[in-house]
């Protein structure tokens, strides 16, 4: 035991040492330097760098006691959610308004409600409503916390192995960790389980996909220093040393620091550590059964915590306008307390004082009604108490109502079964259902090509080696093209019977089999054989063993796997991978090449290479990459067989294939040698690393270049990305609907023109303006051109200086694909549009981490889960599984769902206006004085129980035409980016409208109803002030009836059920129940109800109000309807008349199908009408049998007769949908573009 003591106190000795060695060098803790995130309870030496010791807890936990790891993602606890919640929900305005009303309803002197705040209530209720909501989504990451902190791990703990809760492990605690376990915390690897103990290599394989999206197995390696020492718990105390790192940061890719390890007495000392020797958390290990490793960060200092932002704020153009018609309401509130107020105080101080009805029997001369106080005073004091009158022109449930809108907007569409992806099982997901209304308004569409318009599922086609093209048969982008240009299609050539297809490979072509056994020649054969052996060996593919004995091969990239598959399918079997080796089959034989160097590819470099060992013992550097990158780089003696691989590779763009240049280089030893030195140091130099991190130059890519210099072409590949099921039929249907779409691809530019014939984004008829940084042309502005340009070109045209000139050429076109563009560059495209057109919306798809930056710069970001994981989804606003599913999305729910919220948001402010000035003209009948007319307990559920679900039914389930008619005719989606229902001019209308409906209600209220008197509990201005409200309660609900067009059986129950609620309230609080006679606010009103109720002037005048102030809009609807139909018109009537003639053959299966002069048809549609709805010829020409002319067309509509046949109760939705369309107006009239932009769209007169 003593012994043992000795022996720590030694180790403990030695790292202490070590760490003051370390630990003095100064110039290496500048290098580890990092920000440091704000949360981090971290304390690093000196602050700059973190330092964790190995087997040393005590001096863990004095450094880290503050550092936990659990992980709390959720907003609130049950203590801190009620001041939390209530501080966010009155940072919202509206919120905020009501609260201060309900603060002055207690101020008396300007209170109407005895100093009660009876807003108080409502505004409990609305935000309790937000709380349910606020509660549902938190819960969510509540119960993913504690499955995270409660999950367990094991722990090594005195040498034995403990398990423990994630939110138990500590920095510096030993981790065992076994296969297809998630990593708790960020974890330097010190050993794996090993194939062979003898021969450790210290790999493993880890899944990242919860950490980046990526679905490949990524390699990671443990310590040299350790990975053999370490096999079991009680081999810790072998071990002992200083890990000095980075402070905590977000990028998940980067890892820097070093470590001075004592191993079994022997020290290693600034050993440099990289991201290939840890663990994130968050991660899952694969294909490993067990991974020994040391705490380096938890909780919320580990990277993917640190990574963690909150997407982007987006704001949909309606809720954006919205914002400013409020302003607007409250700028009018006040003008009109303002006004109310000057005529009380002109009327006390003036009118009042010769008023001959208020002297009664006392002299003339003397003054009865004196104004005490201050004018100023009695002035602020009724501005104050009007706007305690009136604010109710902002409705309080505003708010909650459209939020409630949207949640269930977002449930249909995430039930749509149009878009769900059996294959996959992937439904629609709504991550921002903020955004459903902005669906409809998009104008501009960016759209990813891999993986997005194609499956991103690759298959190895053709291929150039040597100057010889091998490969046949037809892509879908080839037969595309010869289609177009009116050429015979030939028959798909078939695979020779004996061959064995494989996954990823459709490669028919005997010719390269023939070469292979040297039919052609000698070099022929042998160079052949090196391209294959080439693709087998230059990749970064991980073979995976699955639970079946299968082996998968995990590819970075669908491409690497295709590469693959075809050297498989060629007799060059990758087989599996050991440290620094890759071992083969080639023709039944097992053959292991040394892989001695990786220089990755990424998105600068455009290309990867490897240095190998033949088993021959000879020395070749392995080249793949794009053309412009290879062919720079050929020495002069492949220049002849450049211009041949370069033509080949056209011809397979041409085709739509994904093309690879494929070089070599033989390599000196001793050359070798020397550059793997000078290599190896730069690449543990953290400045050479930083710089290269920053896109500076850098001593590591001068090495690359250097090395990557005077190839030797061998020849190219040729990958087919067919393309997905519906893009055409989709991007045809979208650029009907007038939106324009551009394609943002990393692929050359004949692959990219290709791609955009195949999937109909060009055609012939379409002008193509080419730029690169070869032909700059400067073309006229015509109509219908498309512009194509390259990276390079769009680097120039976007600096400050150029990009107006871009912005002027492009937003022309009726197409635009850039290729080869960055990620960057993806998103700046974006921002041009976005930046310099605000009325334009915007829309970015994308399926791959590349397109992250694009997705989250679009106003509407759409995420594909396909082949490249899940990031695009995790940082979008909505997910679908397949492109085609867009064009559902965006022309039946986007559509629907803008012309929803924009009735929602007017008539939410109608029905308020109209209650709120019917008050406020009843108050100039008493010298502005402010008499209440209405019942205050009415008032304040107004919004809730007699106004409040019809319309809310309204914005979910509304549809003025079915789904299908909005597919068949795209123009129809023209509407919202035109933004023709909800704009300034609409506002205004509806407001017009409520101000003359609102005086039609008091005009009948004042003149038409006659009090009685003599009755108990009657009072004229209580019986006044029910008339008025159930006038306003009728008139507003029957308003909804004009504008809602899909009559199921749900908007009647709650149209009914708002309406009759008013009368069951008030008979229950104003006649039935006596607690409210009690109430000051109540005491008033009590046993008038009755007395009105059953007085027949009542009900007359009833009548009487909803026909004066709604006749007028119903007469304009069938007028306009009649005389001047939109396109949503004409095809609703076609709806309803095949609705008919189908159900008269089900039902009567005798009664002649109606005359077609009988009723409008889309036989009505006339070349005018045509041209105006944007429609083209074969558009309609299905349903048109013949175009009649203006006047035919008016004599025949003026002689218009409705057939009834007595089924309206009993038809299904989309006839009862169509019933309704007679009574309501939602005109969509598109207007020419030098027209100032109006709506004709809800009630084109209010």
């Amino acid at each position: 035991m003593s012994s043992s003591r000795d022996d720590r106190k030694s180790l403990k000795e030695a790292a202490d040492e070590s760490g003051r060695t370390s630990s003095g060098d100064g110039k290496a803790k500048e290098l580890y330097r990092r920000v440091k995130t704000p949360g981090s309870g971290a304390v690093a030496v000196d602050g700059d760098v973190r330092r964790v010791f190995l087997n040393d807890n005590d001096q863990n936990k004095a450094l880290y006691a503050t550092c936990t790891n659990v992980v709390v993602t959720s907003k609130y606890t049950i203590f801190s959610f009620l001041p939390k919640f209530l501080f966010e929900s009155f940072c919202k305005v509206a919120n905020l308004f009501f609260l201060v009303v309900s603060i002055l309803q207690t101020i008396k002197p300007i209170s109407n409600t005895y100093g009660l705040p009876t807003n108080a209530p409502t505004l409990f209720f609305v935000i309790c409503i937000d709380a349910v909501f606020a509660i549902m989504e938190d819960r969510r990451r509540h119960a993913s916390d504690f499955a995270a902190n409660s999950a367990t791990c094991h722990v090594l703990v005195d040498n034995v192995i403990v398990d423990r809760l994630w939110s138990q492990v500590q920095v510096g605690d030993v981790l065992e960790i076994r296969n297809r376990e998630v990593i708790p915390a960020d974890v330097l690897i010190l050993s794996v389980a090993e194939p062979d103990p003898a021969v450790p290599s210290g790999i493993c394989y880890v899944e990242t996909k919860s950490l980046d999206g990526e679905t490949n197995l990524k390699l990671r390696q443990a310590l040299p220093a350790t990975m053999a020492i370490m096999r079991e718990a009680q081999d810790l105390d072998k071990l002992k040393g200083s890990i000095c790192c980075e402070t905590p940061n977000p990028f998940i890719n980067k890892f820097a620091g070093n470590i001075d390890v004592w191993v079994a007495g022997q020290t290693f000392p600034n050993e440099p550590l990289s991201i290939k020797n840890v663990l994130l958390r968050g991660c899952t290990l694969r294909n490993t059964d067990w991974v020994y490793g040391v705490v380096l960060n938890t909780g919320s200092d580990t990277k993917i915590m640190q990574s963690a932002s909150s997407p982007p704020n987006k704001w949909s153009d309606v809720m954006l306008t919205l914002n400013k018609m409020i302003g607007i309401l409250c700028i009018g509130l006040i003008v009109l307390c303002a006004i109310a107020a000057t005529v009380f105080v002109t009327w006390q101080n003036e009118i009042a004082k010769e008023a001959w009805y208020l002297h009664g029997t006392a002299t003339v001369d003397k003054v009865v009604l004196v104004t005490t106080g201050d004018v100023v005073t009695a002035w602020f004091t009724m501005l104050f108490y009007y706007f305690l009158l009136l604010y109710q022109v902002i409705p309080i449930s505003l708010y909650v109502s459209l939020t409630t809108v949207k949640f269930l907007q977002s449930s249909f569409m995430a039930w749509d079964i149009e878009m769900y992806h059996a294959e996959t099982d992937t439904p629609a997901i709504v991550r921002t259902m903020a955004l459903n209304e902005e669906l409809g308004q998009i104008s501009y569409i960016f759209s990813d090509k891999t993986g997005t318009l194609t499956c991103n599922v690759m298959d190895f086609r053709k291929c150039s080696i040597n100057g010889v093209s091998y490969g046949s048969g037809l892509t879908e982008i080839g037969r595309a093209a010869l289609k177009r240009a009116g050429k015979p299609i030939p028959p798909e050539p078939k695979m020779e019977p004996g061959v064995k297809q494989i996954p990823y490979v459709n490669f028919v072509d005997p010719k390269l089999t023939e070469a292979m056994q040297g039919k052609h020649g000698a070099e022929q054969e042998e160079r052949t054989h090196r391209f294959f052996e080439h693709l087998a060996v230059c990749h970064t593919v991980i073979p995976e063993k699955l639970d079946n004995g299968e082996v998968r091969l995990s590819a970075s990239s669908p491409d690497e796997q295709a590469l693959v598959a075809g050297a498989q399918f060629m007799g060059y079997k990758f087989e599996s991978r050991a440290v620094g080796k890759a071992i083969l089959d080639v023709g039944g034989e097992k053959k292991t090449y040394d892989v001695l160097e990786v220089l990755e590819f990424n998105s600068t470099r455009k290309r990867m290479s490897v240095v190998t060992r033949l088993p021959t013992g000879e020395l070749y550097l392995y080249t793949k990459g794009a053309d412009m990158m290879i062919y720079q780089r050929l020495s002069a003696a492949s220049k002849a067989l450049e211009a041949i691989t370069s033509q080949h590779m056209e011809t397979y763009a041409d085709d739509g294939l994904r093309t690879l240049a494929i070089a070599m280089k033989r390599l000196d030893e001793a050359f070798f040698v020397d550059w793997a030195a000078r290599f190896r140091s730069v690449s543990g130099s953290i400045p050479e690393l930083e710089k290269r991190k920053n896109g500076e130059p850098n001593a590591i890519d001068d090495l690359m270049e250097e090395m990557e210099s005077n190839l030797d072409l061998i020849g190219a590949t040729a990958i087919e990305d067919k393309l997905q099921n519906g893009v055409p039929d989709c991007l045809s249907a979208l650029s009907a609907a007038k939106i324009k779409v551009w394609m943002l691809t990393g692929d050359k530019e004949e692959t990219a023109i290709n791609i955009g014939y195949a999937c109909a984004l060009l055609d012939n008829s379409i002008h193509q303006v080419i730029i690169n940084m070869e032909n700059c042309s400067t073309p006229d502005l015509i109509q219908d051109f498309a512009l194509v340009i390259d990276g390079e070109a769009l680097e120039i045209a976007l600096k400050p200086h150029m990009k107006m000139d871009l912005l002027g050429l492009a937003q022309f076109c009726v197409a635009v694909i850039c290729c080869r563009v960055s990620p960057a560059q993806k998103a700046d495209m974006v921002r041009l549009i976005r930046e310099n057109i605000p009325e334009a919306r915007t829309l970015a798809i994308g399926d791959g981490a590349n397109d992250v930056a694009m997705i989250q710069a679009a106003h509407v970001g759409i995420g594909i889960s396909g082949q490249e994981g899940m990031q695009a989804v995790n940082s979008s606003d909505y997910a679908i599984a397949q492109f085609r599913f867009l064009k559902r999305l965006l022309l039946v729910h986007g559509r629907w769902n803008y012309l929803r919220i924009s009735k929602v948001v007017v008539y939410m402010f109608y029905k308020n206006i109209t209650l709120v000035l019917a008050q406020y003209w009843y108050g100039f009948l008493s010298g502005a004085s402010g008499s209440k007319v209405y019942w205050e307990i009415g008032v304040q559920v107004y919004n809730i129980f007699f106004t409040g679900l019809p319309i809310v039914v309204l914005g979910v389930l509304d549809q003025d035409l079915p789904d299908h008619m909005s597919l068949k005719y795209p123009a129809l989606y023209g509407v919202g980016p035109q933004r023709q229902l909800f704009n300034y001019y609409t506002f205004f209308r509806w407001l017009c409208a409520a101000l003359y409906e609102s005086m039609v209600i008091f005009l009948v209220m004042v003149y038409g109803y006659n009090p009685r008197h003599s009755s108990v509990g009657s009072e004229a201005r209580v019986e006044y002030g029910i008339v008025a409200f159930t006038l306003a309660v009728l008139i507003v609900n029957l308003k909804i009836t004009l504008i809602m067009c899909n009559w199921t059986w749900v908007p009647r129950i709650t149209w009914w059920g708002s309406v009759l609620s008013w009368f069951l309230i008030a008979f229950l609080c104003l006649t039935a129940i006596p607690y409210f006679v009690k109430l000051k606010v109540s005491y008033d009103e009590f046993g008038a109800f009755v007395p009105t109720f059953v007085s027949g002037s009542y009900w007359l005048l009833l009548v009487i109000g909803c026909t004066l102030a709604l006749g007028r809009h119903f007469a304009w609807n069938q007028f306009q309807r009649l005389f001047y139909p939109e396109l949503f018109q004409i095809l609703q009537e076609s709806v309803m008349i095949e609705k008919k003639k189908a159900h008269r053959l089900t039902i009567t299966h005798m009664e002649e199908a109606p005359r077609p002069d009988l009723s409008m048809t889309l036989d009505d549609i006339t070349p005018e009408e045509r041209s105006r709805f944007n429609l083209a010829e074969d558009t309609v020409a299905d349903t048109m049998a013949t175009t009649l002319s203006r006047p035919q067309q008016l004599d025949r509509r003026a002689t218009l007769q409705r057939l009834n046949t007595g089924y309206a109760f009993s038809c299904d939705e989309e006839t009862t949908l169509v019933e309704s369309f007679i009574a309501t107006n939602h005109s969509h009239r598109q207007e020419p573009s030098n027209v100032p932009r109006r709506s004709m769209s809800i009630n084109d007169i209010k």
